[in-house]
């Protein structure tokens, strides 16, 4: 008898671990390079191509937030500092 060219499907437990890998930070990015290139199924390697993707795009736009708009994440920084670490009872904190 002749063999089959057949692939089999990933299972449903096969994706849940995958969506398990994928939830964890800095996991995640090896996880989905590694799936890129050696999965057997098309289809966890088109996930994983898409994943990739969506993590490159998400980078780029965080970054170009933080060149557009310094000043903004300066003061939501320093709001931020100062939510953490108030200043003491009738000290006056300057108003920027």
């Amino acid at each position: 008898m002749a063999k089959s060219n057949v692939r089999k499907q990933p299972s449903v437990l096969n994706w849940m671990g995958t969506l398990i890998l994928y939830a964890i930070p800095g996991v995640n990015l090896i996880f989905l390079i590694l799936t890129a290139i050696f999965a057997k199924s098309s289809s966890k390697r088109s996930f994983a191509i898409a994943g990739i993707l969506l993590i490159l795009v998400f980078a780029i736009l965080v970054f170009a937030a933080f060149a557009i708009f310094p000043d903004f994440f300066t003061k939501l920084t320093d709001t931020m500092r100062q939510a953490v670490h108030p200043a003491p009872i009738g000290e006056v904190i300057p108003v920027a």
